[in-house]
This record gives structure tokens, C-alpha cells and sequence, in this order.
């Protein structure tokens, strides 16, 4: 069921390795994978310097099974779903980022083995998914956070059945469900727009079933997105307001 997308997935992964070994010193940095077309060169000021940040991971899941029900963002009819993309909604009570959409993920700390370790035990913490239920693909390359002094490392992963998710009380608000066919669809895609301090930062964004998806969760999806070939051509000068769904950052 649904070989083809593990089988890209598992191409993007491989790239993203080939990426690594043809440009170390670039993709040491971070980030620079995830420029709308990968750098070949360093880049004079980089957003954060080698072991400047500290290590963390996130799992990029993509779930082929049942959709589960509730807590799917704009999920067809019928007892089976498309792939979908598994998000969860932070708590309003956090000190930082409330309510913002983002992958399970968090620090590797000194006993993770590696940060695909890290990302498996964050997403079991976080929202009760059991590891040995993921087919793991691999790493792509490190992505700066500069704002949270983070180098953040994505864990693909794909899984058949979830088994009953639970969110961590003060922790996780919701699991939600991103069907990959909404995310790809023109209609949902924009480009959130953020003034502060008198600059204005621009990014892309996901907008399904009142869920917005933006920030470093949707550069991520973004990069991966175009880096599969599943990107359609999209309005980017159509914006959208983060504040207007997250009002508390």
C-alpha cells in the first residue's frame, strides 16, 4: 500500500545524502538544503556557525492507513485517507511558540543515540505514538532555528497505523491530520507575512480546514514538498496573517 510514496520518500532521503557527501562544509552549516534551490557554496554569513546551536530532531511523518477521524484537517469521505501529514498543535500554556503547528520533536539530549532516536522518544513523549510502529526512511540535512538557538535535524518517517495518539497534557493541545492532497492544492497554499521590529519576514504557508501551518513546520514542508516534485504552482503573493489564527505569540 501507497509503495510509491515510501519509495519517494526514500529517494528524497538518499539526495539529501548525496547532497551531504558532495558538500560537506555547506551542509554542516544547515539550512542552506533548505534554500528554495540548495546552495553548492557557503555562505559568507551563515545563520548559525558549526556546534553554535544546540542538536534537535523532529519526525516528519508520513501515515498511509486509516485517517483516524477526528483531528484530521480537511480529510476526504470514505473509511480510508490519502497519506496525510502528522502535525501536532502546541499548548496555549507554553512559554514559547502557544499554539503553533509543528512536527513532534525537541532537544537530543546525551542518552538519544542519534537525533532519528531523539525524534522517535519526542514523538512517544509528546503524543503517544510507539517507535516500533514507524518505518523509519532517514535524515535530511540540519536546519538553523537562530531565533531559539536550535540545529535542527528532520527524521523522515513513514507508518501503516498510528494506534490510539495522546496528547501530553500541557504539552500538546491536538493531533492533527494534514491530508498530503490539501497540502499540495494551490488553493491552500500562501505566504504568511510577520512585521516586526521594522522588518517584514515573508515565509510559506499552509492554510487546511482552519489549520495554519507556517513558520519553520511549513519552510520544512515546503522544501520537502518541492524536493518530492508533488509542489503545484501556487499564488505567492497571496498572504496570510499568522495572527489571525495565533493570536497569544
Amino acid at each position: 500500500m501507497h509503495a510509491s510514496v515510501v519509495d519517494e520518500l526514500s529517494r528524497l532521503v538518499a539526495s539529501a545524502g548525496e547532497y551531504a557527501v558532495k558538500w560537506p562544509e555547506v551542509a554542516e552549516l544547515g539550512g542552506w538544503w533548505w534554500t528554495p534551490e540548495p546552495a553548492t557554496t557557503p555562505p559568507a554569513e551563515p545563520a548559525m556557525l558549526p556546534g553554535e546551536g544546540r542538536e534537535a530532531a523532529v519526525l516528519v511523518l508520513f501515515c498511509l492507513g486509516p485517517s483516524g477521524g477526528a483531528g484530521t484537517a480537511a480529510a476526504g469521505a470514505g473509511d480510508v485517507a490519502p497519506p496525510y501529514v502528522l502535525v501536532t498543535e502546541r499548548s496555549r500554556s507554553l512559554a514559547k511558540h502557544p499554539g503553533q503547528v509543528a512536527f513532534p520533536g525537541g532537544a537530543v539530549e546525551a542518552f538519544d543515540a542519534d537525533p532519528t532516536a531523539a525524534a522517535l522518544r519526542e514523538a512517544h513523549e509528546e503524543i503517544g505514538l510507539e517507535p516500533s510502529r514507524v518505518e523509519v526512511i532517514g535524515q535530511l540535512p540540519p536546519a538553523p532555528v537562530p531565533v531559539s538557538g536550535f540545529m535542527v535535524t528532520p527524521v523522515v518517517g513513514v507508518v501503516r497505523e498510528t494506534g490510539v495518539l495522546v496528547p501530553q497534557v500541557g504539552e500538546v493541545e491536538a493531533v492533527i491530520r494534514v491530508p498530503v492532497p490539501q497540502l499540495v492544492d494551490p488553493v491552500n497554499r500562501s505566504t504568511s507575512v510577520i512585521h516586526r521590529h521594522g522588518i517584514t519576514h515573508r515565509a510559506p504557508a499552509f492554510l487546511v480546514g482552519g489549520t495554519l501551518i507556517w513558520g519553520f513546520t511549513g519552510i520544512l514542508l515546503d522544501r520537502i514538498l518541492s524536493r518530492l516534485g508533488w509542489e503545484e504552482p501556487w499564488d505567492q503573493e497571496a498572504s496570510v496573517d499568522p495572527r489571525e489564527y495565533q493570536p497569544l505569540f
